[in-house]
């Protein structure tokens, strides 16, 4: 008996439009994600799964992508795209403060980074406390930018259930203040 591919039986058109379709499929499916903009926060932040960046941050002076592995900037008043920072893994959301100085950008896992606003440099790199995840959740500012707020999980094997945290951390150093428990309908998610 011949060992062959199933592949073999199609031709490279055919293989591209079922491609196609099954992309239109689960782009169009209930779970999918859609744009949409987060409900938190001092500036708008929108949710683009099919965009240059997932997360895109608009600011008075910036337009900011969170992609992946980077992080873009477009000047608003020259229209110029500014050099971008790169080197994180997997990025997924982020919130700028109230004036413009710094921002966070907050990977799908176990940290946050924080960037200048003003020199485009990374400041800090911080773990989220042991033990905790941060996925498909999005960290917040306070209005004053005294606070940072970042949501997050852990499986309680015992319990056989998710028990979800608020870290809130003070924004000078980025230390952690606090990690309260609270309700699944709590959670930020995106």
């Amino acid at each position: 008996m011949e060992d062959k591919n199933i592949m073999d039986n199609f031709n490279g058109e055919e293989v591209l439009l079922g491609m196609m379709a099954l992309n239109k499929m689960s782009r169009e499916a209930p779970w999918a994600i859609k744009e949409h903009d987060l409900s938190k926060g001092y500036w708008r932040r929108v949710i683009n799964p099919d965009g240059e960046a997932f997360c895109n941050i608009v600011t008075k002076r910036y337009v900011i992508g969170v992609k992946t592995g980077r992080v873009i900037f477009l000047d608003k008043t020259t229209k110029k795209r500014l050099d971008p920072i790169m080197g994180f893994h997997h990025l997924v959301t982020g919130d700028v403060k109230f004036d413009e100085s710094e921002m966070v950008v907050l990977e799908h896992g176990k940290k946050f980074h924080v960037i200048s606003l003003k020199t485009f440099e990374l400041i800090k790199s911080v773990s989220i406390p042991r033990g905790l995840y941060s996925g498909d959740v999005f960290c917040t500012y306070s209005d004053d930018g005294k606070t940072l707020t970042i949501p997050a999980y852990k499986y309680d094997y015992d319990k056989q259930q998710y028990i979800y945290y608020k870290c809130e951390y003070e924004t000078e150093k980025y230390s952690l203040l606090s990690k309260t428990e609270i309700k699944r309908e709590e959670v930020d998610l995106w």
